[in-house]
């Protein structure tokens, strides 16, 4: 009865031990060849996406961008994202903002102003804009490196127009 109980215990262990290896997935093989053939350098987040080391956009200015691993299906669609945060506001979106986001994702060719609203820790109440482009995850290199770019410039253009920092 021992050796049961011990045996059920031990599936058990490994059981958990393989639902918390998938709780995030391993980081995308595509995105790091890319990257890697790019000479971009990145970190990996805690759930596999990599975030790229700050990238120049403008004289002394920098970007920070993230490359989703986890991508999302469409139909026969696979998707992935690329983020750039700009600025976190001190509460809601004010109605100029969010009308001016509204026109200019009308405007954009690739990607598009999102808000994420956050609820808890130090920022609560806060909200976060960044830029997201989404394209085809067995996107090549290259246009990867576009993608990156693109959501690099139009985040840090708005970051330091409305806020004149380099916060991200």
């Amino acid at each position: 009865m021992k050796h049961t109980a011990f045996l059920f215990l031990l599936f058990l262990a490994f059981a958990f031990n393989a639902a918390a290896q998938n709780a995030h997935p391993k980081a995308d093989k595509r995105v790091r060849s890319s990257l890697d053939d790019l000479s971009l350098a990145y970190d990996l987040t805690p759930t596999n996406d990599f975030k790229l080391r700050p990238l120049s956009t403008e004289g002394e200015r920098t970007q920070l961008v993230y490359v989703n691993s986890v991508t999302q299906r469409y139909g026969s669609l696979e998707i992935r994202e690329i983020i750039a945060p700009a600025f976190l506001t001190e509460g809601p979106l004010t109605e100029a903002l969010a009308a001016r986001l509204l026109r200019e994702n009308g405007e954009v060719k690739l990607g598009a102003w999102r808000t994420a609203p956050i609820s808890d820790g130090d920022k609560a109440g806060k909200c976060l804009i960044m830029y997201a482009i989404q394209i085809a995850a067995d996107s090549d290199t290259e246009a990867l490196r576009l993608a990156i770019k693109n959501a690099a410039l139009t985040a840090d253009r708005l970051e330091k127009e409305l806020t004149g920092k380099d916060a991200y």
